[in-house]
């Protein structure tokens, strides 16, 4: 038996190459893919974040306090409470904002936080002091500082009032 020597096609180790490179060109698209959306949600939830923050200065400004989470005024003095965001949305909505803007996986702690009575002393850290102060929370997915002492530490992102 004799074999042709313009024979065509592939040897099973140069397909076995060629299906092993685009596996791994496949991994790193998806791993760099998943960073990209993350990173995008991120951005997405600061300019949430800071939206709100200026509705609520313009609620102070009109109404000479924050909300509590009950809609009702908060003033200095008066005891603490924590909440999420969408508590106080009919105390922003429509006046201040026409929606009060969700977490984009808003479910479990994946949601905003608001707290009254308290105040916000350096970029990760907060005190309650029963004073006319909020600070806002949430979770970044590409951060890994936590908030020093709100909801066990699970929270990455610390605003609010620093008055």
């Amino acid at each position: 038996m004799k074999w042709a020597k313009n024979k065509q096609g592939f040897t099973i180790v140069e397909l076995l190459i060629v299906v092993v490179v685009i596996g791994i060109l496949a991994a790193i698209t998806i791993v760099a893919y998943n960073g990209i959306t993350a990173s995008a949600r991120d951005a997405e939830r600061l300019a949430e974040m800071k939206s709100i923050e200026k509705a609520l200065e313009l609620y102070h400004i009109d109404n000479g306090g924050y909300p509590n989470c009950n809609n009702t005024l908060h003033a200095a003095g008066d005891p603490r409470n924590g909440c999420y965001m969408d508590s106080i949305e009919s105390s922003l909505v429509p006046k201040y904002m026409s929606q009060l803007p969700k977490d984009p996986i808003n479910s479990g702690n994946d949601r905003y936080r608001y707290a009254v009575g308290y105040r916000k002393y350096s970029e990760t850290c907060q005190t309650g002091d029963d004073s006319d102060n909020y600070i806002t929370g949430m979770r970044l997915e590409t951060e890994s500082t936590t908030v020093c002492g709100w909801v066990s530490g699970y929270y990455t992102y610390l605003g609010g009032s620093s008055n």
